[in-house]
């Protein structure tokens, strides 16, 4: 009697101890992704993209549904495809796989910035890449996701860099190109240089040391036919330590645009 008295007392204490061992083994996970992620980003400071990259799919071997993962690794791929702007294949070798990553983040975790803030970005290269229509189509998502990152990220200054090559790019439209979007659309997005330059103006003031956004407020500049101001950001861009192959290619633009004021 006393044997068979405890067996439901032996049972117990087997489903307690799984359940402890299943609790540490999740806790030990999320410890790990954690570890990876600090990983991650110390190299991405550092600019050494690759290494990025393999802590990050090593993160997302232990959590693939981590939304804070998936637009890192978002965020990656658009470092590859930055790095060689010119090149097409190295675009689309990095750009279509990353936006899946970013729209993925998008849909598990609708209140994460960084997933609304990249899904912008790539949506945007990629309209850059396939062409006049599909970048006038790419407009409109691209707005709504990175005011939505604005919206729940106020200080991050790529958001309004981001808003405002979106300005630019649709006021530097040619008239053919606004022929092209009056038949996608019955109004094409508005859009103005003004806008632009308070943009690009915004993201330097939360960060002075990007070059990007001073060379985009040099460039704004002299669309307004005020060169002295896109002097003044040109020359400041160039003060700038290089910290990557981006920087360096951002820094002779703005050497070249100086040559032409």
């Amino acid at each position: 009697m006393n044997h068979l008295s405890n067996r439901p007392k032996s049972s117990f204490f087997k489903v307690f101890l799984i359940s402890c061992l299943s609790i540490t083994f999740v806790f030990a996970q999320t410890g790990k992704v954690k570890g990876l992620l600090n990983e991650a980003e110390k190299l991405h400071d550092a600019n050494d993209f690759f290494g990025t990259m393999a802590k990050l799919k090593e993160a997302e071997k232990l959590n693939k549904d981590n939304p804070e993962i998936l637009w890192k690794i978002a965020r990656a791929y658009f470092d590859f495809a930055d790095q060689n702007p010119e090149n097409i294949d190295v675009q689309k070798k990095n750009l279509y796989p990353g936006f899946e990553y970013a729209k993925r983040c998008v849909e598990l975790a609708p209140n994460m910035a960084g997933g609304h803030q990249y899904y912008a970005i790539l949506i945007g290269r990629i309209g850059e890449i396939e062409g006049t229509k599909q970048k006038i189509q790419n407009s409109y998502p691209l707005k709504e996701h990175t005011m939505k990152a604005i919206e729940l990220d106020p200080k991050n200054d790529g958001n309004y860099h981001v808003m405002g090559r979106w300005h630019f790019a649709l006021a530097d439209l040619s008239w053919a190109e606004r022929k092209i979007a009056s038949l996608i659309y019955a109004k094409p997005p508005a859009a103005s240089f003004d806008e632009a330059a308070k943009f690009f103006q915004k993201a330097h003031d939360l960060k002075p040391d990007d070059v990007r956004h001073l060379l985009w407020l040099g460039k704004t500049y002299i669309k307004l036919d005020q060169n002295d101001l896109a002097k003044k950001a040109l020359e400041n861009a160039l003060k700038i330590k290089a910290e990557s192959g981006s920087d360096k290619a951002i820094q002779t633009e703005a050497r070249e645009l100086l040559k032409k004021l």
